[in-house]
């Protein structure tokens, strides 16, 4: 009987796994097309005030009182919003509940030796998606750090091509299109206004100091914990700030200084 009931329960957990996989990649499916199809409404109405700004007022007033564009409103912005949020649910409750019942099917079958509770399952997800996350931020860190070597190179290119040298970190060439474009300027200011958003009131700072205001803020602003309605913007800077405060982006800015 504790056999057969695992048997049971291992079926069970394939067929969750198989529905809830389904439904997740159904809606995910549906919020992308009517994030996308968002997208397109904004540009149009964008468009559409811009050529007709004297109207602008009266459109809006008439768009406001009409039931129409609060239907348009809920299902190509809010659903999508709130699409998002239930789709990240089910993903957590189908690698939860899934991989504990396959676990405990296998202990009825003797296969293990025990199985964890649920609560672990749960942590072991976030672990896993607190991996992903820390794999794809390591990833645009590598991308930007390449794209900042890239402009130095070409920045010091310029001057050795110009027959002489260049000295300190001032300075302007002319690019492509005949634009000034200094990448020392732009990295200083990009470097300061990271530790800005992270909320030190100086630049001298290290990475050990970054980790550790970063982790402070996150957990101020997080979604999930603050429900401010600015919280997610606020999440985000945070977030791209920390990704530019790198260990080689610390001392590029110190030896600049000097």
């Amino acid at each position: 009987m504790k056999k057969f009931f695992g048997k049971f329960i291992i079926g069970l957990s394939k067929f969750l796994d198989k529905a809830l996989g389904l439904i997740v990649n159904g809606l995910s499916y549906v919020v992308n097309l009517l994030s996308s199809i968002s997208v397109f409404l904004v540009l149009i109405g964008i468009g559409l005030l811009t050529l007709s700004s004297f109207l602008a007022p009266l459109l809006i007033g008439i768009l406001i009182f009409h039931p129409g564009f609060w239907l348009v409103v809920f299902v190509f912005f809010i659903v999508p919003f709130l699409g998002k949020k239930f789709i990240s649910f089910l993903r957590y409750i189908n690698y939860s509940l899934c991989e504990y019942l396959n676990d405990y099917g296998n202990f009825l079958l003797g296969n293990n030796r025990g199985y964890s509770s649920f609560k672990e399952y749960k942590r072991k997800y976030e672990r896993a998606q607190e991996e992903q996350r820390q794999r794809e931020r390591e990833e645009r860190q590598r991308r930007e750090q390449e794209e900042w070597e890239r402009r130095f190179n070409a920045f010091n290119e310029y001057f050795s091509n110009q027959g002489g040298f260049y000295t300190g970190y001032q300075g302007y060439y002319q690019n492509a299109g005949g634009t000034s474009y200094d990448p020392y300027s732009d990295f200083k200011n990009k470097f300061e206004n990271a530790c800005r958003v992270l909320e030190f009131n100086t630049y001298d700072i290290d990475f050990y100091q970054v980790k550790l205001q970063y982790r402070k803020l996150a957990k101020k602003y997080h979604p999930d914990l603050n429900r401010d309605r600015d919280t997610t913007e606020k999440f985000q800077e945070i977030n791209s700030a920390f990704e530019f405060l790198t260990e080689e982006n610390i001392k590029r800015y110190n030896q600049m200084k000097r």
